[in-house]
């Protein structure tokens, strides 16, 4: 192995610990051989449930050493004065100290008060003197951006910040190897930008190696400069991210199901429609505007323009939920003020804003989980105070943000079963709509787990198919494609458009744009907790004072088409059919 890698993998192999007395199962990952050079920034990629988190957690050393498991073959870690020596041959606390790793969440590992503690916290623990405890924080926070933030609480921080701050507690350790597990998935458009720049300046600072798992690739996928796919128990590569994308073209997306940049979806359009762009598969916007502008079409004046209204061919119905003159404080601390909205049947709408805008407080107050302070929300005309909290929730399904809230049974089939036998219907039918709901989020083979031991893809999956399965007349949902792969954030999002054309009102609460103008009728922008904008997708994207005011963007094909037609669409697919179009139109005048 080259001496210049930062890890590396020899015929390595990881099989779970066994349930209950339990035969093993098969191997979770089996025979990985590969190397990851020092300062390098990698992209794992995989489809849901595949085996990303259970790679990262090994190579951090949570698998098998706290979790239990077992394993076969070499890990090898980059020791400063050693080389790359097979992980075993250090103790436990200096393997996290040369590969350490952010979870999903930020809020699963910030434990302390304040911010100082919280990147104090594991200094501490390995004894470091005070003086080099605080030279440590202090450089940390800088890398972060957060200069002047030692003394704040931890819970008055935003999304952006505790991913930061969690970022910084890592960073204070000087590892050597960095894994961060879906760092954005929780933050809005500008939180995500702040982030990725966050580890742009780190890498160019310390030179520290930095592995991220994502699904939503587009700010990132040109960032990186190596990518590993993990499927079927095994992991590909490493490729440059072009070769990646060159080799396997659309079958990534198509038949795999991963999330590729929109640039590069509409350029692997255009090679299956026998037209090469220069330079190759474009990465992003840029890339893509200059390799198309270098064919010569007259895109300006082709086509048809798009249609930037709603999406679905059902008008909004009657208000399912109507929010009047609503308020909310938690305390002292107003979270929402006067709000006025409505829901209507027939309708998927999308509530975006910024991390910490009151979005999920507002979903709240939907089925009674909150009461507003002032003002009242009504559903179907009556105002929530006057139902019965268990009636209040059947007519208003909601679906938390974090799964397993509201998990109720000890297998998946059950989860999913437990609401339609609720509904009186004969084991007959519960067993086909069961079997019918499980093979439509992918997880028939998963019927006899716990939900708990699921992916947290797997879990978002569930949750969601539990909660609508009994057609529920007003659905809520909050971050509905959170952790999915191409496949199942479209299966989701198709089986939401078909509950508002059959009737329902449908609310998702969302920071992927890309979502919001491919499947909302309607868009409300929350800012500091009032709505600042009420309106159809492409009139938000329009909207550029209101994007800066609430830390939002549109989606990258909005702004590069732009670039291109002189007026935006809002999916890869028509930006591709415009371009064929004016390809064709120029073949013809040739001939």
């Amino acid at each position: 192995m080259n001496a210049e890698n930062a890890l590396a993998l020899e015929a390595y192999s990881f099989w779970f610990k066994p349930q209950g007395g339990q035969p093993e199962g098969p191997a979770a990952l089996e025979e990985l051989s590969f190397a990851i050079g020092a300062g390098s920034f990698v992209l794992i990629l995989g489809r849901s449930g595949s085996g990303k988190s259970t790679l990262a957690l090994n190579l951090v050393g949570i698998y098998p050493d706290y979790f239990g498991g077992r394993n076969q073959g070499r890990m090898l870690i980059a020791d400063p004065e050693r080389g790359l020596i097979n992980r075993r041959e250090l103790e436990a606390a200096e393997r996290f100290k040369r590969v350490n790793m952010l979870f999903q969440n930020p809020e699963d590992q910030i434990v302390t008060l304040t911010v100082e503690e919280e990147v104090g916290f594991a200094l501490e623990n390995y004894l470091f003197e005070p003086p080099e405890i605080h030279r440590r924080i202090d450089r940390a926070l800088e890398l972060v951006g957060l200069n002047g933030f030692r003394t704040r609480e931890t819970i008055a921080l935003s999304g952006g910040e505790k991913q930061r701050v969690a970022l910084a507690a890592m960073l204070a350790l000087e590892p050597s190897v960095l894994i961060l597990d879906e760092p954005t998935s929780n933050l809005d458009p500008a939180g995500t930008a702040d982030v990725l720049a966050t580890i742009d300046h780190v890498r160019e600072q310390l030179g520290v190696t930095v592995m991220v798992i994502e699904h939503e690739v587009d700010e990132v996928f040109d960032r990186v400069d190596t990518v590993l796919l993990v499927e079927d128990r095994h992991v590909h590569g490493p490729y440059s991210p072009r070769e990646f994308l060159s080799e396997r073209g659309l079958m990534v997306r198509d038949d795999m199901g991963l999330w590729i940049p929109q640039a590069a979806e509409v350029g692997l359009e255009l090679r299956a429609a026998g037209i090469e762009l220069d330079g190759g598969v474009p990465l992003n916007g840029a890339e893509l505007t200059a390799a198309v502008g270098a064919l010569g079409l007259d895109l300006r004046s082709s086509g048809r323009s798009e249609e930037l209204s709603a999406n679905s061919d059902v008008a909004a119905g009657e208000p399912a939920i109507e929010v009047r003159d609503v308020s909310f404080a938690y305390g002292e601390h107003p979270v929402l003020k006067g709000l006025n909205f409505t829901a209507r049947r027939n309708e998927l709408l999308a509530i975006v804003g910024q991390n910490g805008s009151g979005k999920s407080t507002l979903a709240s107050l939907f089925n009674g989980i909150a009461t507003p302070d002032s003002g009242a929300v009504l559903v179907d005309g009556m105002p929530t105070s006057e139902y019965e909290f268990a009636h209040l929730a059947k007519r208003v399904a909601y679906i938390f943000q974090v799964p397993e809230k509201q998990f109720v049974c000890n297998t998946v089939y059950d989860e999913i079963a437990h609401g339609l036998r609720a509904l009186g219907m004969s084991e007959a039918d519960v067993d086909t709509r069961t079997v019918e709901f499980l093979e439509t989020v992918r997880l028939l083979d998963r019927r006899d787990a716990s939900p708990y031991v699921l992916s947290h893809g797997q879990k978002r999956r569930l949750s969601v198919a539990a909660m609508v399965v009994g057609q529920p007349e007003v659905v809520v949902l909050d971050e509905p494609t959170f952790g999915q792969d191409f496949h199942q954030a479209r299966n989701l999002m198709e089986l939401l458009r078909g509950l508002a054309d059959d009737g329902a009102a449908v609310v998702f609460i969302t920071h992927d744009m890309r979502l919001v103008a491919e499947y909302a009728d309607r868009a409300a922008v929350l800012c500091n907790g009032e709505i600042v904008f009420n309106g159809t997708p492409g009139e938000l994207f329009a909207a550029g004072d209101v994007l800066e005011r609430s830390r939002l963007k549109a989606p990258s094909v909005y702004e590069f088409s732009r670039d291109l037609l002189g007026a935006p669409v809002m999916t890869t697919q028509e930006l591709s059919q415009r371009i064929l179009e004016a390809a064709d139109g120029q073949r013809r005048t040739v001939v």
